[in-house]
């Protein structure tokens, strides 16, 4: 071989494959899977530290280990975004307390995926939003700047977290629940919301309220909250429905993912709304429509 092959060898690019990082996906991305395979996008939102990433991570944790909520975990795009989120959850992180890293505002929007099947042939494409607390708590105050948010204009569920851990605490119960109830109307009134979504409440961190000793009167509390709302919104909205859950005990007193699968079902088996037919008009409108319609032998009107 000569010197010049030799360098020619020696200089020649070899094209790398591209691996996919299974990262968290952008607006953009989840639209263009929506194409290949229609999915279902569920909004969660809450206040920071309500408990939106780990519930993420603990469903996720939760078909590591097989089967969950009569669902068999089928696969996942975002399989990365997953890892990270888990970090602070394993051993190998060092952390004393299992822990999940918080979403920040920097982050902006960003959806995890997950592909599950109660039966052969029979899968769903979950799309979860994930989004940091305080752009929510922001939009509270200024209703119109829940219309930059796709999330909630595209999902067909819509999941509002409550802290229950706040809920179990006298003095920040009633701020709790009086900001669940602004946030709602907010959505609503800001036309984000309509007659095609399902609302759930959610409590988190059950866990905590168990060991408060409030439990009932936690409960209660939300009962009524839920109740006005649907005097309120009823018929705005699909549904309206109340929920109880702990992702995570750090006291492992709770199954992992407690109340999760029940909301998960919720998730997947949300009724879509019916087509309703258009009726055409088949009188020509334009030049070019009667046109068209001499051209294929029929007399326009």
């Amino acid at each position: 071989m000569t010197d010049v092959a030799i360098e020619a060898e020696a200089t020649l690019e070899i094209p790398k494959a591209k691996v996919p990082q299974g990262d968290p996906l952008s607006q953009l991305e989840v639209d263009a899977q929506q194409l290949q395979r229609a999915g279902r996008l569920v909004a969660v939102i809450g206040d920071t530290s309500s408990g939106k990433s780990t519930l993420l991570c603990a469903l996720y944790d939760r078909y590591l280990r097989g089967e969950f909520g009569e669902k068999s975990f089928v696969g996942s795009s975002t399989l990365g975004g997953f890892e990270k989120l888990a970090h602070l959850s394993r051993a190998v992180s060092g952390a004393q307390i299992p822990d999940t890293e918080r979403t920040f505002v920097s982050e902006g929007l960003q959806y995890y995926h997950l592909a599950l099947a109660n039966e052969p042939g029979h899968r769903v494409d979950l799309f979860v939003s994930d989004r940091a607390g305080e752009t929510y708590r922001s939009a509270m105050d200024r209703p119109d700047e829940f219309r930059q948010l796709p999330e909630l204009s595209v999902a067909r569920v819509v999941t509002v977290l409550v802290d229950g851990a706040r809920l179990a605490r006298p003095e920040e119960q009633h701020e709790a629940l009086g900001a669940t109830r602004r946030m709602v109307r907010a959505m609503v009134d800001s036309g984000v919301l309509d007659g095609s979504q399902h609302l759930q409440i959610v409590q988190t961190k059950q866990d905590e309220v168990e060991r408060s000793g409030r439990s009932a009167s936690v409960t209660s509390q939300l009962d009524e909250l839920v109740q006005r709302l649907k005097k309120d919104f009823g018929s705005k909205l699909a549904t309206i429905e109340l929920f109880a859950i702990a992702a995570r005990d750090p006291r492992v007193e709770f199954v992992p993912a407690y109340g999760c699968d029940d909301l998960l079902t919720a998730w997947c088996d949300a009724v879509e709304p019916s087509v309703c037919p258009v009726r055409q008009d088949m009188a020509p409108a334009t030049q070019f429509d009667r046109l068209a319609r001499v051209r294929s032998g029929r007399t326009p009107k």
